[in-house]
């Protein structure tokens, strides 16, 4: 993992403190040896045990969400802590470093990953919190049409399962963009399927400037589903 460990004997009282603990020393054996879940449990002890005062703990954290957990939100979040408790720290340069390139492996998970950059070097967290919420809004849609598909399921006499049934998409069909719609909902309308967005996107580029320029009236195209959909 390539993680980074503080040298020499000059830091503060506490730092030095949470270096000696014995849970911490313990995670620190743990990465050594690669048993990382065993890390990540015994580092989070740590932080209920000093109430979050360790900002070292912080940074190991952000380590182990970044490069094993896969999760740049937590990540970035471990890391601005330890700036936080430890803004002149020995390790501030890199964990600025670090919450840059968990910005970006965040981005990349992203449907509209298009509107950035690789050498996009200042990405602000504001804007990245943004395409969470909007990326929650569409689980949000998928989870009410599993729910409502259960519900059905349930009340449905003799236990015959009645599917929602989504719009047909025909070629040539036009959709008139609603309140509260986003490429999302509108692929979930007409497909029943809200990861086929892209397509109707593709389709409308000539008034769609981003995935996010979906406004209240607008005429979209929508593809039809071809036999093997």
């Amino acid at each position: 993992m390539g993680l980074i460990h503080l040298g020499g004997c000059d830091y503060s009282k506490k730092i030095v403190e949470e270096r000696e603990e014995p849970l911490f020393q313990e995670g620190q054996l743990c990465l050594q040896e690669n048993r990382n879940e065993e890390a990540f449990d015994l580092f989070n002890r740590l932080l209920e045990k000093r109430k979050g005062a360790c900002p070292e703990t912080h940074f190991e954290l952000g380590q182990l969400y970044l490069r094993i957990k896969k999760d740049p939100i937590f990540a970035i979040y471990h890391f601005r802590c330890y700036l936080e408790k430890s803004p002149e720290g020995k390790l501030a340069r890199v964990v600025v470093d670090l919450i840059d390139t968990a910005k970006k492996e965040f981005i990349r998970t992203l449907p509209l990953n298009d509107r950035y950059t690789e050498n996009k070097e200042h990405l602000d967290l504001l804007d990245v919190l943004k395409q969470v919420r909007a990326e929650n809004d569409r689980l949000k849609v998928a989870l009410a049409q599993a729910r409502l598909s259960n519900t059905l399921a349930t009340h449905t006499p003799n236990n015959v399962v009645t599917p929602v049934v989504p719009m047909v998409a025909q070629q040539g069909s036009l959709y008139t963009v609603q309140d509260g719609d986003s490429l999302s909902k509108i692929s979930l309308k007409m497909y029943g399927n809200a990861g086929k967005w892209k397509r109707i996107y593709d389709a409308n580029r000539d008034v769609l400037p981003s995935a996010n320029s979906v406004r209240v009236g607008m005429k979209l195209r929508i593809p039809a589903n071809t036999p093997k959909e």
